[in-house]
């Protein structure tokens, strides 16, 4: 994050069992609990992108799968060799 980038406030309701245990997680790490949520959803966001990239790697794989399969039935001519 830059040094001039405006940072904007955002309200969140939250169970108050989440808000103890990220108190006791921000006061053990002696940090605000403004930072601990921003890392929380910094790393929440990052694995979210992953999971869109993993799933598109698998669907490409699947096409380009598909697309080997229909080339290798297809039939070949190679230079010198008689047509059937």
């Amino acid at each position: 994050m830059g040094i001039l980038e405006e940072n904007r406030r955002v309200i969140v309701r939250m169970p108050h069992h989440l808000v103890d245990a990220l108190d006791k997680v921000a006061d053990g790490e002696g940090r605000h609990r403004s930072e601990v949520i921003r890392e929380s959803v910094e790393f929440y966001i990052a694995e979210q992108r992953k999971r869109q990239l993993r799933q598109e790697l698998i669907q490409g794989y699947q096409e380009l799968g598909a697309l080997n399969a229909s080339l290798a039935e297809e039939p070949w001519e190679y230079a010198g060799s008689p047509q059937e």
